[in-house]
């Protein structure tokens, strides 16, 4: 049980964690929260970060503290944020931060879960985007190192069929590297 200043200030972090985990240092402070306390304190700061998740993943700070969520593996907080970021996989995969936020998702969680973020992405209309994107060819490297079976298949196939459009853009032809090293 934390009491007095302590109790106080982690309330505090509590009520304030949107604030904190979009600052610089902030969202320093709240990883390691995050990462050292125990108990109701930690189960709060986990469920405002998973509440706030879309938010947080594409801002310049706030996503490292959704990463760093996903790296301490406390398993219904995974299936929390997954669920909270479920449907917007590929808007999520095209921005400069939160694409970062999809690939720790797809690196960090299960085999059942990786596969059915890269259901949902594979389902899109706009999944091809992704193969040149700034940052989605990143989440699709990503995907490709952790796919399996039908998932991969699939994806492979995407990539071959995009192949020769992906041959004259600088981002599909980092994604075709990386299927030459695998």
């Amino acid at each position: 049980m934390i009491s007095g200043l302590s109790g106080y200030i982690l309330s505090e972090m509590v009520n304030s964690c949107f604030e904190v985990a979009i600052n610089k240092y902030g969202c320093c402070v709240l990883q390691s929260c995050v990462e050292h306390f125990q108990g109701e304190y930690r189960e709060c700061l986990v469920a405002e970060i998973i509440a706030n998740a879309l938010h947080l993943a594409e801002d310049p700070y706030g996503n490292y503290v959704v990463q760093h969520l996903l790296e301490q593996k406390i398993p219904e907080a995974t299936e929390n944020l997954l669920r909270q970021l479920g449907g917007r996989y590929v808007s999520l995969s095209r921005n400069k931060y939160s694409s970062n936020v999809v690939e720790k998702c797809l690196t960090e969680s299960g085999d059942e879960q990786s596969s059915r973020i890269l259901r949902e992405l594979l389902k899109s209309p706009n999944i091809s985007m992704l193969l040149v994107d700034p940052f989605g060819n990143f989440v699709i490297q990503s995907a490709l190192s952790v796919s399996k079976g039908l998932m991969r298949n699939a994806l492979l196939n995407l990539i071959r069929v995009n192949a020769p459009s992906m041959r004259t853009n600088l981002y599909g032809k980092k994604v075709l590297a990386k299927l030459q090293h695998l």
